[in-house]
């Protein structure tokens, strides 16, 4: 890629932003604008197959260790040069985030091959070192070792490592990080559970990067870190445990379609969240699941769900409305109580969810 790229890359990002989501419609656009640079072009739509775009915009900033696991992705899966890599990684990192989105950087655009010096460091030297500073004990729960703490005096960022000498980490320990000061925490893949109260009371957290492989997030894992606004959740998670997320402060919460387990108070007191939609492997909302997220104004149910917990909505006082499907069979007391003074069920003539707002004074329509 030329250098001259960087600032035509930025231009492109800025008028074309929508093609992010389509895309077919961005290599298109990048094939028609460089047709002589297929190689650069093509490493660019790699990264946006790769969600690179979308890690981007629910960083609170972007690291050094952020950005080198897309560097390592692509000279893992595409046999991609460690220059080329480089190149293109710090021209997303550089043009995206920092000068479309306004996020913090640490990466600056530089070419390589005429600097010497790449962009992004590799984590790799003295890795032993720095995994030394990690307590390990034998995993019960899963094949391997969990980690269980970290003794190093600078937690500001804690790259949690998939190795222990020839042993696989899968886990990180209920405990190992609670009530820190660790600011950021970038897991590895081949990780799968992440314990209960892991990073409980976390207050300086401000972002977590979940490693593919994960499956389970455990009870009361990040409640309490209240200055974690975005935690992008992985795509083949399972488990989602009690009060995980409670009292945080996660403004987008999107569950992927592969959880088929919310714990009871998952989001509760999360005073920013403001939409959620509720995936249609979740057959039952856990009582209490957004109990005190006074700023939420939108959910959506799919219309499977079987029931609502008790106290699922309890105090949602920017709630309006709802809208309840016909398959909703049970729901739990005290679900709706501290709304606001508009709030209204949209349910079918005949529901269940009728007969509900019927018995407890809540006002109703169908729909």
């Amino acid at each position: 890629m030329k250098k001259l790229l960087k600032t035509e890359f930025t231009e492109i990002l800025r008028e074309h932003k929508d093609a992010l989501s389509d895309k077919k419609r961005f290599a298109a656009i990048m094939k028609d604008m460089f047709p002589d640079q297929v190689r650069g072009t093509n490493l660019l739509s790699a990264l946006l197959d790769m969600d690179l775009p979308a890690e981007i915009n629910t960083a609170a900033q972007i690291t050094n260790a952020f950005a080198y696991r897309f560097v390592k992705r692509l000279i893992d899966e595409h046999g991609v040069s460690r220059i080329n890599a480089d190149r293109a990684v710090s021209m997303w990192c550089a043009c995206y985030g920092k000068d479309i989105l306004g996020k913090p950087c640490e990466i600056k655009y530089s070419d390589a091959k005429n600097s010497g010096e790449p962009a992004i460091r590799e984590d790799s030297p003295g890795k032993m070192q720095y995994q030394d500073l990690f307590l390990y004990a034998k995993n019960h729960n899963t094949p391997g070792y969990a980690i269980t703490g970290f003794t190093g005096a600078n937690r500001r960022t804690v790259i949690c490592p998939n190795r222990y000498g020839s042993h696989p980490v899968t886990a990180i320990a209920a405990n190992a990080f609670s009530e820190s000061d660790v600011q950021e925490a970038v897991m590895t893949d081949g990780l799968l559970t992440i314990g209960e109260r892991a990073f409980n009371g976390c207050s300086q957290l401000k972002q977590v990067i979940f490693p593919d492989s994960l499956k389970e997030i455990g009870n009361f894992a990040f409640s309490g870190c209240a200055a974690l606004s975005t935690a992008l959740l992985p795509p083949r998670l399972e488990r989602l445990g009690s009060y995980s997320f409670a009292s945080s402060g996660i403004k987008i919460a999107v569950i992927p379609s592969t959880v088929y387990w919310l714990g009871e108070g998952a989001y509760s007191n999360c005073g920013n969240i403001t939409e959620m939609r509720i995936t249609e492997n979740i057959a039952t909302l856990p009582d209490k699941l957004f109990m005190g997220c006074g700023a939420l104004k939108k959910v959506t149910l799919h219309n499977r769900i079987e029931s609502i917990g008790a106290m699922a909505f309890a105090e949602c006082a920017s709630l309006a409305s709802l809208t309840v499907p016909d398959s909703v069979t049970q729901i739990g007391d005290y679900a709706f109580p501290d709304m606001c003074d508009k709030f209204i069920l949209i349910c079918g003539r005949g529901s269940y969810a009728e007969t509900y707002a019927r018995k407890n004074n809540i006002r109703f329509q169908f729909v």
